[in-house]
């Protein structure tokens, strides 16, 4: 029978320090949904208590109901901001035209359906992955670059379909766990 190997215990010094995964401090408003009446449901809006950033993606999650209504041009603009990209890039990924979008915000309308799914779907992988590097900045950054676990596409331009969504959802799980493909 081999003989057991003696571990030092630890003292208090020698913890290790995992950085927290999500932003420690979020402000949870609740405001009137304006879908199917005012049967007292509301919708919940979380903000940053630090940036005022709004999270809109998977905590909390917008509802089926906001996305027929059409989201707010607002968000449109800050996605945009949180992505540091331009609007024509979120507007090609939308399926839609920089024109669309200006005569809308000029007329304080809002985003279609189809338009608000796909801003409502940007920004779910956002948080994702804003949830597995750490911090919103880091989840930018790889959005809008070139990823080598994609074949050296960008991950933001295969988020107008689901099946690229779903490739970047997988690959930024893979990242999470560390599993190879």
């Amino acid at each position: 029978m081999p003989a057991k190997r003696h571990r030092p215990k630890r003292s208090s010094t020698d913890q290790f320090v995992v950085p927290p995964r999500r932003p420690a401090t979020t402000q949870v408003e609740r405001v009137p949904n304006p879908g199917k009446g005012d049967m007292g449901r509301s919708a919940r809006i979380a903000r940053r208590a630090d940036t005022g950033q709004l999270l809109l993606g998977d905590r909390p999650s917008i509802s089926a109901d906001q996305v027929r209504q059409g989201l707010p041009m607002s968000a449109l603009d800050e996605l945009a901001n949180q992505l540091h990209v331009e609007r024509a890039t979120l507007a090609q990924i939308l399926g839609t035209s920089v024109r669309t979008l200006q005569r809308k915000t000029e007329e304080s309308e809002r985003l279609g359906p189809a338009a608000s799914d796909r801003l409502a779907r940007v920004t779910r992988i956002l948080n994702l992955a804003a949830h597995i590097f750490g911090e919103p900045g880091k989840a930018s950054i790889w959005l809008t670059s070139k990823s080598r676990g994609l074949d050296g596409e960008i991950p933001l331009y295969m988020l107008d379909t689901d099946i690229g969504t779903e490739r970047v959802q997988q690959e930024l799980r893979q990242i999470e766990f560390g599993m190879p493909l």
